[in-house]
């Protein structure tokens, strides 16, 4: 197959507009299959290439489905969304019951104020964490600006949600400043919210470190592709 031609069939899938990381997956497989149907049935690359886009139609199909974006997606595209997000929710969510439990096992075994000072620690070290990752791999999360014509990765919406948090976290230093010892005690209606909204910050924390990772992984891997076939943009 020619440059051109994987050219042409790169071109066709961002007029379906699938991020890089998706639409090398998806190059491969149309290339591959290109190649087996000009192989079997002795067709042209043209004949080939329109012979995939139909068995592709309804996968690549942009479309609104209604719900609260405005963009047109494909049900392909939606798929590995939702794939995407359930990973990373079933990863956050395992680990944050784990460190949520590990924090109620120290409640009960340790003195109060040893306890109030290492939570303290904790939740600064989980609220810090995401920013110095993103000072220290700034070139890689600055990328999608050098490429403001397509999206390089679903990541890439998701790990700037960490910025929201330190604006929120007061809540967090102000609760453990004021918290007494019985805050856990679940048989209180407090206690009861209490261990919810700390279940939760685990698990939003969480999450935002393993999207963080889950895309510098992504990038990384992708920065070959995008310098041998994509301009910076002006």
């Amino acid at each position: 197959m020619t440059i051109e031609q994987k050219t042409e069939i790169r071109q066709y899938l961002l007029s379906k507009k699938l991020p890089v990381d998706l639409l090398m997956e998806v190059e491969d497989h149309f290339i591959s299959q290109i190649n087996e149907v000009q192989a079997e049935k002795k067709l042209s690359f043209d004949d080939a290439f329109n012979v995939k886009i139909i068995s592709w139609y309804d996968d690549l199909k942009l479309s609104w489905d209604g719900n609260w974006s405005l963009e047109d997606t494909s049900v392909f595209i939606k798929k590995s969304t939702r794939q995407t997000l359930f990973s990373i929710f079933k990863k956050s969510a395992m680990i944050a019951v784990i460190m949520y439990v590990i924090v109620v096992l120290f409640y009960v075994l340790i003195p109060f104020e040893v306890f109030r000072i290492s939570l303290g620690v904790l939740v600064s070290l989980m609220i810090v964490y995401p920013l110095i990752v993103f000072f220290k791999e700034k070139k890689y999360f600055d990328l999608p600006k050098k490429y403001k014509n397509i999206r390089l990765s679903a990541y890439q919406d998701m790990v700037s949600v960490f910025f929201i948090l330190p604006m929120s976290s007061v809540w967090c230093f102000r609760f453990i400043l004021e918290m007494n010892d019985n805050f856990l005690d679940p048989s209180q209606v407090k206690g009861i919210v209490v261990n919810s909204l700390l279940l939760f910050f685990f698990i939003f924390e969480v999450s935002i470190i393993v999207c963080q990772k889950k895309y510098l992984e992504t990038i990384k891997r992708l920065i070959p592709y995008l310098q041998e076939n994509f301009k910076v943009s002006s």
